[in-house]
């Protein structure tokens, strides 16, 4: 028996075992308050360019920092609009996902000259190829060029079927 069941796609924000880049996500929040808290964050967290994302659902956003996932879990659980599912689950399988598909796209980047934390080199090539982000030549990025695209199962915009075939002993 043939069945199809629905996936999306999503880049992890997992560099090392306990690097990663921040990811977060806002939905159903107006565009104002989601600029207002990433520009909160952005300052607390001496935070580099973040890169705002619209979605069908809301808003995501994205910055190239290497942080822990502890760092990364506190910011998301202290803001009072981001979704805390999004940094709950994210914690609990030690890495975020940010799903990517055509109802996506970069509105704007909040721009910092923080030089703070090195930035994840495989992360800026995927905006690179999915936005066209100009690299900033005076932060410093590390070699790493693979990053990990997560397929998981999900009703959302964006999904796509997968053939699955079930044997019956």
């Amino acid at each position: 028996m043939k069945t199809f069941n629905r996936f999306c796609y999503g880049i992890s924000s997992k560099i090392s075992k306990n690097e990663h880049v921040f990811m977060i996500d806002f939905d159903g929040i107006s565009f104002k308050r989601v600029i207002s808290e990433l520009l909160h964050i952005q300052f607390d967290n001496q935070l580099s360019d973040i890169y705002v994302i619209r979605s069908t659902n809301g808003y995501n956003a994205i910055c190239l920092d290497k942080l822990t996932l502890n760092m990364i879990y506190n910011i998301g659980i202290n803001s009072k609009i981001a979704d805390q599912d999004f940094f709950k689950y994210g914690f609990k399988r030690e890495y975020f996902v940010l799903r990517f598909d055509k109802d996506k796209e970069l509105i704007c980047t909040l721009k910092s000259n923080s030089d703070k934390y090195e930035k994840s080199f495989a992360h800026y090539n995927f905006l690179n190829m999915s936005f066209g982000i100009e690299k900033q030549l005076d932060f410093t990025f590390d070699s790493n060029t693979v990053i990990d695209i997560i397929q998981y199962p999900s009703n959302k915009n964006g999904y796509h079927y997968v053939k699955e075939v079930v044997i019956n002993d």
